[in-house]
């Protein structure tokens, strides 16, 4: 006797469920089966390039943790670093916040009729135009500390204990604008 096809939601799809599969194993090692010791290592790599168990393994971090920022503007720093990428995203894929700073630069000033409109979220965009007059000494170091890229040469130079003077220079301009902002409210 022929079999009736089963239609509707009760049809089974793709592939039969497999308990024993590698993809519901969620640790490289239970994939492996051997023992994952990534996250010892990672911890022994932050403790010795910020000092600090409690930042992040980030430029800025490893300058707090080197004490030459403080609690208040290593917050204002990573403050800034959120409005940045936050525009960023808004921007599209290609944007990076050096592009977000220039735009916001570029659109205080005055622009031609056909230039392109800053899309995105106006507070942030408004709180960073204000940001961007105190920083204005400092800009290219916080460009450099909010990229998402390769680790800025200021942050190497602290780790190893070699701040050039000129680099010292940078960071009391740094720090006198980041004292120069307000705190977030909420």
């Amino acid at each position: 006797m022929a079999r009736k096809a089963k239609v509707g939601p009760h049809r089974k799809r793709g592939r039969p469920f497999n308990p024993a599969a590698r993809r519901h194993s969620t640790t490289r090692a239970g994939r492996r089966g051997d023992v994952d010791l990534g996250s010892p290592r990672l911890r022994a790599r932050k403790l010795a390039l910020t000092l600090r168990d409690d930042t992040e393994m980030s430029g800025p971090g490893i300058l707090f943790g080197h004490q030459l920022l403080d609690r208040y503007q290593y917050d204002t720093l990573g403050y800034v670093t959120l409005l940045l990428r936050r525009i960023a995203r808004s921007f599209g894929r290609d944007a990076s916040p050096s592009g977000v700073w220039a735009a916001i630069v570029a659109a205080a000033s005055r622009t031609p009729p056909g230039a392109p409109v800053i899309i995105g979220d106006y507070g942030a965009r408004d709180t960073l135009a204000r940001i961007c007059r105190r920083l204005d000494g400092s800009r290219d170091l916080v460009l450099e500390l909010a990229a998402e890229g390769p680790m800025p040469p200021i942050c190497v130079r602290a780790v190893e204990h070699r701040l050039t003077p000129r680099d010292l220079v940078q960071l009391e301009l740094l720090r006198k604008g980041l004292d120069g902002i307000s705190s977030p409210r909420g």
